[in-house]
């Protein structure tokens, strides 16, 4: 709980990472599943974050292929050809002759090689690194998404356990109770009233022990989807409410988040990414010299026109782009409107950033006023309670009296849990606001 010293200090924030409450605190002999290694496991075998690391992969190999332009591309290449009628020449006191064979066999190797594109390559090679460096932040973004949802499936699953302990410590109270008053009525100094409101607050209590544990289920199941387990698989979480306070101001956050958020860093590489696709697109209209090889044996040389001989070609080729129709100019401009656009996206992206931070501070000190206060009415619940217990031994108090006063006490200890898990539920949240690692 935070000690109310503090409430001076605002509006300095603390981030509430995790807290403790009154008898939240400690670890029973039945939790088994910690908060840390769930993340992790998530992390690793959840389809999504996999699918976004196989992008990462996909980027790498664009940057490999756009590197490849530099390299040679050798081709080997094989024919026959039957030729009919065979030209021939016929000259005077020599006779006729053929001028190629019958039978045609040609097996060649052709080499290309790119000397320049002028910076084509080279603009390619760029963009696709930029693209890998967005690629990577996006599948940050997805783990840090991933880790909330297990962080509040966590901590209610955590609730609902609590709750369950609770309604169940209740029905065993009432159920006490009812035959503490039934022995009592047989003596006569109870009444079928008194029996009759104590086995409705035990269905009552039952119904919502019902409620409770269908929630819990649903949890369940939920945890049981993210971390790819069987549906019928139970788990049972460890009561892990820690506090651990840092303070910050409130425009100190806010420049964290700016720094720190995926959302932002995205935005941010877009327009560098956005730019040097443009200088991409500038670069389609060099030209491109390169150099070609070929060599191989065939038959068909005079005189031996059937005696295969080896042969070769060497020389240089440009490529110079004349007329496009436009199409160069007409995509710069294109590029250029993404270019304005995308620092439009990172406007909107700061604005949305900057709202989210305050609207998540907000919330947490909401969610530690309201921590404080049920911990204060938990508190004068025990105590009510402790004095009701008192006065029903010395007689001066009713069953039904005593039964008010330790109903108080459950639901104010539900109450107070509730905070407690909320509170830490919107520090969590707040971190991710601020873009720091929930993993």
């Amino acid at each position: 709980m935070i000690n109310r010293q503090f409430k001076p200090l605002f509006p300095a924030l603390f981030i509430l990472f995790s807290l403790t409450g009154n008898g939240y605190g400690q670890v029973s002999a039945n939790d088994s599943l910690d908060l840390a290694p769930l993340i992790s496991k998530v992390i690793q075998t959840y389809p999504t974050v996999q699918q976004a690391e196989e992008a990462l992969n996909a980027a790498d190999l664009r940057i490999a292929l756009a590197r490849t332009a530099f390299l040679p591309n050798a081709l080997a290449s094989g024919s026959y050809a039957h030729l009919g009628p065979v030209p021939t020449l016929t000259l005077p006191d020599v006779g006729s002759f053929a001028l190629a064979p019958v039978n045609n066999f040609n097996a060649v190797l052709n080499i290309n090689q790119t000397l320049t594109d002028f910076g084509k390559t080279k603009k390619n090679i760029a963009y696709e690194e930029k693209s890998k460096e967005v690629t990577t932040i996006g599948v940050g973004q997805v783990k840090q998404r991933m880790s909330l949802a297990v962080i509040n499936c966590y901590y209610y699953l955590l609730f609902f356990q609590q709750a369950v302990d609770i309604k169940n410590k209740q029905l065993v109270t009432l159920t006490e109770h009812l035959k503490n008053v039934e022995k009592k009525a047989e003596t006569g100094s109870a009444t079928q009233f008194e029996i009759l409101s104590t086995k409705v607050r035990i269905s009552t209590v039952e119904s919502e022990k019902t409620d409770v544990v269908t929630s819990l289920n649903f949890q369940v199941s939920i945890l049981n989807m993210l971390l790819g387990e069987p549906a019928s698989t139970r788990h049972c979480v460890r009561n892990y409410l820690q506090n651990s306070l840092i303070p910050f101001a409130e425009d100190s956050l806010i420049r964290v988040a700016l720094n720190n958020r995926n959302e932002m860093k995205i935005a941010e590489k877009k327009v560098v990414l956005s730019q040097a696709y443009q200088d991409l697109v500038k670069k389609h209209e060099k030209p491109v010299l390169s150099a070609f090889a070929s060599g191989g044996w065939k038959n068909g040389y005079i005189p031996e026109l059937y005696q295969p001989r080896a042969n070769y070609a060497v020389g240089l080729s440009l490529l110079i782009p004349i007329y496009d129709a436009s199409r160069t100019n007409i995509n710069t401009k294109l590029a250029g409107s993404t270019i304005i656009s995308n620092n439009y996206e990172v406007d909107l992206t700061k604005r949305t950033i900057t709202a989210e931070v305050m609207e998540s501070i907000n919330v947490l000190k909401a969610a530690i006023a309201k921590s404080e206060l049920f911990a204060m009415q938990l508190a004068q619940a025990k105590k009510a309670l402790e004095l009701a217990d008192l006065k029903f031994k010395s007689g001066t108090l009713t069953n039904l009296d005593l039964l008010d006063s330790e109903n108080a006490e459950a639901e104010s200890n539900l109450m107070f849990l509730k905070a407690s898990v909320e509170r830490v539920l919107v520090a969590y949240k707040l971190k991710a606001a601020l873009g720091m690692n929930l993993y």
